[in-house]
């Protein structure tokens, strides 16, 4: 199925007009009004097997969006990039999860619900602290006990459906469930103030939750793990697009700030060759970016492909490395370039932009969490830096874009 590109492109366009003209306290009803009015938090369901075209899609709506509101669009990629990784991933050897992910997909366009996702671990804590988890267990009716807590859910007053992992005897396991009127899910206090508070980031406690069976996705380690990473694969390349986003919307103000601007000698800001040149960097590195954004779309769709096709796993799992290699790149570099951007146009714009009216004071602030989301800089470098120092010869090239 084929989905109109221009189509999609108008409707995060006009999403994000009536969000910036939003009194600050509407903003957030106007965007998620918006967004179940549209067809972009569904893509997901209509491109099941175009994995593709459905991320070059979800890209460019989150990257708009991320131009007038950061925040609200980093919660709305937690929908997009677990639908878009149940919907897609096949995964033909377990017919049971096919079934299931398939009316959870089903239910989403149905319904027109939007989907929230709660912690999956704890990347840092003291080594003397109990792991907080959810524990699961397995009631005499076929249904499943939840009790404990999930540190982080974002989009906590909007969502409708709760995706969520939890510890099930030896096991992780990985269900859904119903949020809203939800008594036995406590949500928390926000977690942030200033300017990402519209992400709505709370904790969740888990208060004898009961779930039926229909409700579980998985329950044992290999396919929750399955599912998990090739999810944060999605995860760590579509949310590149809100703080890129947020990186164009600054050197758009550098824009307007140019051309308002005129020197002693009565020369456009705009026109002198200096400012020109650093701005240029700037857009330059923005445009790099972006076009290095793409590449995951052509991973992503070549092992899905592959699995459908019944491909051996000699080649598949290259494939598959190489796909969580390429979300763990594009968001350690893009995060870090969309970071420097806007760093680079608050030189250029001078100490206007550091007026809380200015557009550039949010962006200011809410930049910086694009490098904290998991996975960790610091986890990745290690990483690549043991892989790299290691016995075998290191080139860096991936397997999908020699094949």
């Amino acid at each position: 199925m084929t989905v109109d590109a221009q189509e999609i492109r108008q409707q995060a366009r006009d999403i994000a007009a009536r969000v910036e003209v939003a009194e600050p306290e509407q903003r957030s009803r106007t965007f998620f009004d918006g967004l179940r009015a549209s067809r972009i938090p569904y893509l997901p369901c209509e491109l099941q097997e175009e994995a593709g075209e459905l991320y070059v899609r979800c890209y460019e709506s989150l990257f708009t969006l991320g131009r007038t509101s950061i925040p609200l669009a980093v919660g709305f990629t937690m929908h997009l990039y677990n639908l878009s990784a149940l919907a897609t991933l096949p995964v033909p050897a377990v017919p049971e999860f096919e079934r299931r992910r398939q009316i959870l997909v089903d239910t989403v366009r149905k319904y027109k619900s939007i989907m929230a996702i709660s912690s999956f671990g704890e990347n840092v804590k003291h080594k003397d602290d109990p792991s907080r988890n959810v524990i699961v267990t397995e009631q005499k009716a076929g249904s499943y006990l939840c009790q404990g807590r999930k540190g982080f859910q974002s989009m906590a007053s909007e969502a409708d459906i709760l995706l969520f992992n939890g510890q099930f005897g030896e096991h992780q396991g990985m269900f859904y469930t119903n949020i809203k009127n939800q008594p036995a899910l406590v949500l928390g206090p926000s977690l942030f103030a200033g300017a990402m508070a519209p992400s709505d980031t709370r904790p969740v406690e888990f208060r004898d939750l009961v779930i039926k069976q229909k409700n579980v996705l998985s329950l044992h380690n290999d396919l929750t793990d399955h599912i998990s990473f090739y999810a944060t694969a999605w995860f760590e390349a579509l949310c590149t697009a809100v703080y890129l986003g947020g990186a164009s919307r600054a050197l758009e103000e550098v824009r307007l700030f140019a051309r308002s601007v005129h020197t002693e000698e009565g020369h456009m800001l705009a026109e002198v060759d200096g400012f020109m040149v650093d701005s240029g960097r700037l857009a330059l590195r923005l445009r790099s970016s972006l076009a290095m954004a793409r590449s995951f779309g052509v991973c992503a769709d070549l092992y899905c492909r592959l699995i459908r096709e019944g491909a051996p796993a000699e080649k598949v799992n290259p494939v598959a490395n190489d796909l969580m290699d390429c979300g763990s790149c594009l968001k350690y570099a893009l995060t870090a370039a969309a970071s420097d951007i806007v760093a680079g146009a608050r030189a250029l714009i001078g100490t206007r932009g550091m007026s809380v009216k200015h557009p550039m004071y949010a962006i200011n602030e809410q930049i910086c969490f694009g490098s904290m989301h998991p996975t960790l800089s610091s986890r990745l470098e290690r990483s690549f830096g043991t892989e790299m120092l290691g016995e075998k010869p290191y080139t860096g090239l991936f397997e999908w874009a020699l094949g």
